[in-house]
């Protein structure tokens, strides 16, 4: 999710200082990823392509050494999942706001939906399932656990699209 916004699949980059002009909001990115059937438990490939990306991102609070605690993401962002066995392929908009937080030392600690949903990877021994989901709401949340797993809990009227399950 930035904005329902980065692909919480996707490796997780902490952005840097503002450098628009002028403006708190900066340009982010989101790549393209190949996420396997080990990491994502699908039982097979899953290539999430970037179609439509215009996303920004604002620390709203920091560190005392200056690094982010806390970045707000917003924009549109498009991604297509595609079963790289079959070639099945499923479009979905992932556009809204979200905010990431960080612990001291940079590693990220959560993703949560102000609106609009995000896309996450679930890896094994995450809770409480496994897969690749497209999930929204308000408060929808996802925590990085220190042992690669992760943790979703739904917002009050938070919903979960198995991605597994509409490309198998």
């Amino acid at each position: 999710m930035a904005a329902g916004v980065l692909c919480a699949a996707a490796s997780l980059t902490v952005a840097g200082p503002a450098t628009a002009q002028g403006s708190p909001w900066t340009p982010y990115r989101s790549s393209d990823a190949l996420v396997t059937a080990a990491r994502s438990t699908c039982a097979f490939d899953v290539q999430e392509t970037v179609l439509k990306d215009r996303e920004e991102y604002r620390t709203t609070a920091s560190y005392p050494d200056g690094s982010p605690k806390e970045q707000v993401f917003r924009g549109d962002l498009v991604v297509e999942f595609t079963n790289t066995t079959t070639g099945k392929s499923v479009v979905h908009d992932l556009g809204g706001t979200g905010v990431y937080a960080f612990a001291a030392d940079g590693t990220p600690q959560s993703l949560t939906s102000q609106h609009g949903p995000f896309s996450a990877t679930l890896p094994a021994g995450s809770t409480p399932m496994t897969g690749i989901y497209v999930v929204s709401g308000k408060g929808t949340s996802v925590s990085f656990n220190p042992d690669g797993s992760r943790t979703l809990t739904l917002g009050k009227h938070g919903t979960a699209i198995d991605v597994c399950a509409e490309l198998s």
